[in-house]
């Protein structure tokens, strides 16, 4: 089998399970040009070597695409298409592990406070869609393509087109939001003219992710809002989809919910494929130890905590 059917084969395995694969697509494809459409058997770890380490990548790049290379190779291992691995050993020092920018409410308020009119973007448009975004939790990218068409004013909810034109999702938002929504949508009609999309720029034209990206490191730099880590030093517009989740399992922290429990629900809603890419927030809720921590504090539990360390010491 050539390569490059193994690709495609990979790629279709992946979709029809309902995973997002066009990056790493991408990379696998990247890896073919360099190494060649030759047979699956005969692609050698020197080949993968030399591309990881002839590109000029970040740390985070180079592991993410090690990651994809390594699933790939492993799927036609299990399936007895390859004798060995064809991976090289991977760098001394790993990434470190999955850290977002969260938000506190404050930040979020002096974020919308620092809002300014733009030649491309009025400030009630920056203000709605940073809100649906953090309302909502959805993607940048699933933000710029909402249409009014998706709005189901009546019932709450909203259609979330993906790109590839793949089965929509539906999701229920709050009153406050729609309300917001529907305030925009009143306002923005002239700009908007015949346009289906909700948001658009004062010219009424769709949305660019660059120039909202500007807009929003400018907004930061006015709310003094900084991150210590991360490739800069202002979060990013899709840090507010982390905010929304992290927010929520502090929510359902607070009203005593089991998050593990819960946790489906949420990974639902945001459109995770996975469950373990939902499990990464839980380590970002500190109030998830509260409960066992108040249990231990009683004299009851906490003699027998004591019992169970000093066996184990």
């Amino acid at each position: 089998m050539k390569f490059s059917t193994a690709i495609a084969k990979y790629a279709a395995w992946k979709r029809v399970r309902g995973v997002r694969f066009a990056r790493a697509e991408g990379a696998l494809r990247t890896l073919l040009r360099s190494a060649g459409d030759r047979p699956l058997k005969d692609v050698t770890p020197k080949q993968i070597s030399s591309y990881l380490n002839g590109s000029r990548m970040s740390a985070y790049t180079w592991w993410r695409e090690y990651q994809v290379f390594r699933s790939f190779f492993q799927f036609w291992l299990s399936r007895n298409k390859l004798a060995r691995l064809p991976m090289p050993r991977p760098q001394a020092a790993s990434p470190p592990p999955f850290r977002p920018y969260i938000f506190s409410r404050t930040e979020l308020i002096r974020l919308l406070l620092a809002i300014e009119r733009t030649p491309l973007f009025d400030p009630l448009t920056m203000r709605t869609f940073l809100l649906f975004l953090y309302g909502t939790g959805v993607r940048v990218y699933e933000t710029i393509g909402l249409r009014v068409s998706d709005i189901d004013f009546p019932n709450n909810l909203v259609s979330l087109r993906q790109p590839d034109g793949g089965r929509r999702r539906m999701l229920p938002i709050g009153r406050t939001l729609r309300n917001a929504l529907d305030l925009y949508l009143q306002s923005s009609a002239t700009q908007r003219g015949g346009s289906d999309l909700v948001f658009v720029t004062c010219d009424g034209k769709c949305l660019r992710r660059s120039s909202l990206r500007h807009n929003f490191v400018r907004m930061c730099a006015r709310a003094h809002i900084h991150q210590e880590h991360g490739y800069s030093r202002t979060p990013g517009m899709h840090d507010l989809r982390h905010t929304f989740a992290v927010h929520v399992l502090e929510a359902w922290a607070r009203e005593g919910k089991d998050l593990r429990q819960k946790l489906p629900v949420l990974s639902g809603y945001m459109g995770h494929a996975l469950l373990k890419s939902t499990e990464l927030y839980l380590r970002l809720v500190p109030d998830r130890f509260l409960k066992p921590l108040f249990r231990l504090q009683e004299p009851a539990n906490r003699s027998t905590a004591v019992q169970r360390i000093a066996q184990t010491t």
